[in-house]
C-alpha cells in the first residue's frame, strides 16, 4: 500500500498529490477529508506515484545533513563527496569526485566558494554564447534564488542562481542561451523558443532534466 510522507490539510476543497524531488509523497487535503478517502485516492493514483518515485530514486538526491562530512551532491554534473579536513582552503578533485572543505564554518565556506565559481564560470559561458548568438547583455550577477535558475530583466541584466553550478555543462549552456534569448524576446512566445532551438535543438530534453532535478534548488 502506498503511504504518504507528508499530509497537509487546509481549507481547500479537493485532494491533490505530488512527489517532490526527493521522492516524498505529499498529500494536500481538506480539513474534513477522512483517511479512508485519502488512501482510496492514493490507490487510484498508485501507478503514477510509483513511476514518479522511481524517477526520483534514479536521481539519488538527498538533502544535506547538519554534518556535511561524507555528503554527496552534484557539481558540474558529477556527484562529489564532501570530505571535511584541516586544510585552510577548499580543494576539488573532480577525477576522484571529492571536494575537501575546512571543518570550521564548512557550509558557509562552501556556499561562498560556489557563488564565486558560479560567477566566474557563468560569466564566461554567457560571454561566449552572446558572441555566438550575436546579442548583447548588460551584466551578469549571481543570486541565491531557489525558484528560478536564471532571469533576464528588461534592460538585459542577467542573473543566475549559484545552484546552476550543480548542473552538467550542457544544462548550464541551455539556461544561458535561454536567458540570452530574452534579450531579443521578452516573453516565451513561439519566436522565443525558435531562437532557443537554433542553439539548443534538444532544449525540451534539457527542460525535462531540470524538472526531474528540481530538488537541486534546495541544496545549500
Amino acid at each position: 500500500m502506498v503511504k504518504p510522507d507528508i499530509v497537509i490539510r487546509s481549507h481547500r476543497k479537493t485532494l491533490s498529490i505530488s512527489v517532490d524531488p526527493f521522492g516524498r509523497l505529499i498529500v494536500r487535503a481538506p480539513h474534513k477529508c477522512s483517511e479512508e478517502r485519502i488512501f482510496a485516492f492514493l490507490k487510484e493514483k498508485e501507478e503514477w506515484i510509483i513511476l514518479k518515485q522511481y524517477e526520483r530514486e534514479k536521481v539519488k538526491m538527498t538533502l544535506p545533513p547538519k554534518d556535511l562530512d561524507g555528503y554527496r551532491f552534484m557539481l558540474l554534473g558529477k556527484y562529489c563527496r564532501i570530505v571535511l579536513t584541516d586544510r585552510p582552503n577548499i580543494f576539488v578533485d573532480m577525477e576522484d569526485e571529492k571536494i575537501y572543505i575546512p571543518r570550521k564554518n564548512a557550509r558557509e565556506r562552501l556556499v561562498a566558494w560556489l557563488k564565486s565559481n558560479a560567477n566566474r564560470i557563468l560569466t564566461d559561458v554567457t560571454e561566449r554564447k552572446a558572441a555566438l548568438m550575436g546579442v548583447e547583455f548588460t551584466s551578469v550577477a549571481i543570486s541565491s534564488a531557489k525558484t528560478r535558475w536564471g532571469s533576464c530583466s528588461y534592460d538585459d541584466r542577467i542573473r543566475y542562481s549559484f545552484r546552476l553550478l550543480y548542473a552538467p555543462q550542457e544544462i548550464i549552456e541551455y539556461i544561458v542561451v535561454h536567458e540570452l534569448a530574452h534579450t531579443k524576446h521578452k516573453n516565451h512566445s513561439p519566436a522565443f523558443w525558435e531562437e532557443v532551438k537554433k542553439y539548443i535543438p534538444d532544449y525540451k530534453a534539457k527542460r525535462k532534466w531540470l524538472d526531474i532535478h528540481g530538488g537541486l534548488m534546495s541544496i545549500f
